[in-house]
């Protein structure tokens, strides 16, 4: 069904309308949030509040729009307002973790470090703008334009942010090297 059907019919009170919509888009939403959340119950409450968000602020959409860009954008603000809130408390459970971490045994903490983690830890450190392009592109797999328009930023924009994202990446990467992480 259309998009912008589906949105006359929620401006006229229609409930599977607003269930179409959440069934379309919250997977994706879901997973967006849980890649720059690094868990499931954050990004349950990002996307609860994304959508919150959402049918609030729906009326507000023009038809002639993108959609799918307006929901993208708004989902990517969310999860950076999800990230400045948080930043105290991120902080704090990292200091646990590596009170933790230094508690184990040697075999124990080897496990602890596996790539993926060590991955997820150095995208956690990335400023969200660059964290959240690195994710649609290189976790979501979406195409430099897809991007692009969903956020409605020029492409160049795009790609040198997602450029800029890698080599902070890498540079975290190999700070982590020399630390011993």
């Amino acid at each position: 069904m259309d998009i912008k059907l589906l949105i006359e019919q929620i401006a006229d009170g229609d409930p599977g309308a607003w269930s179409m919509i959440v069934d379309r888009y919250s997977k994706s939403i879901y997973n967006l949030a849980l890649n720059f959340a690094g868990n499931a119950d954050d990004a349950a409450d990002i996307t609860q509040d994304i959508f919150i968000k959402l049918f609030s602020n729906i009326h507000k959409f023009t038809p002639e729009g993108n959609f799918n860009a307006w929901l993208m954008r708004m989902a990517r603000n969310q999860c950076i307002d999800f990230w400045r809130k948080n930043r105290k408390n991120r902080n704090m459970l990292q200091l646990d973790e590596e009170i933790r971490l230094d508690d184990r045994d040697e075999e124990q903490h080897m496990i602890d470090h596996i790539d993926v983690q060590k991955l997820r830890r150095h995208i956690n450190r990335l400023d969200p703008e660059l964290r959240v392009l690195l994710i649609m592109r290189d976790v979501q797999n979406h195409s430099y334009q897809e991007i692009a328009a969903s956020l409605d930023l020029p492409l160049g924009t795009v790609k040198s942010r997602i450029n800029r994202g890698r080599i902070k990446l890498a540079r975290l990467f190999r700070q982590g090297d020399e630390d011993g992480l």
